[in-house]
């Protein structure tokens, strides 16, 4: 078996330089050692939203839901329709709206502000939508809740 032998004399280099002083505090080296302990890269960001987004919870109105997102929402399993700038997660509902789940599904993934208001639904319809949302489109892509919008005498707040 080969050993490796080294002269007593060579001298391996410091890959930081050392101050020879005690009372002075090499920062590099300090800092070096820090990163050795923690990893700035390993920290995990805490998402702004929950991974599932849950219809009715408080943070649904801070939530914003471009149109190219909601349009991924078009099955009778994952609903979600826009009536009013708002966003709306109708899939549980689909089987118990009155007016059947064919026309709800029509305009899923899409804009059903129109299609809502001329079926004639009851301001308590428009309440009852509260439950259901989960979030609301972003200014630009807006119609009805904007600046110079369109504006109508019995849209909710």
């Amino acid at each position: 078996m080969a050993t490796v032998q080294s002269s007593p004399d060579m001298s391996l280099a410091s890959p930081l330089p050392v101050k020879q002083e005690a009372s002075e505090i090499d920062i590099m080296a300090l800092t070096m050692a820090a990163l050795r302990l923690v990893s700035p890269w390993s920290v995990e960001k805490k998402p702004k939203w929950s991974t599932k987004i849950v219809p009715g919870a408080p943070e649904a109105r801070d939530r914003i839901l471009t149109l190219a997102e909601i349009s991924h929402h078009d099955t009778r399993d994952d609903c979600w329709v826009v009536i009013y700038d708002r966003v709306y997660d109708i899939s549980t509902f689909l089987y118990e709206h009155p007016g059947g789940d064919e026309i709800m599904l029509e305009y899923a993934g899409r804009d059903a502000s129109t299609a809502f208001r001329s079926s004639g639904h009851s301001k308590m319809a428009l309440k009852a939508l509260d439950r259901f949302l989960v979030g609301e489109l972003p200014m630009h892509e807006r119609m009805y809740r904007r600046p110079g919008g369109i504006r109508l005498s019995d849209m909710p707040e």
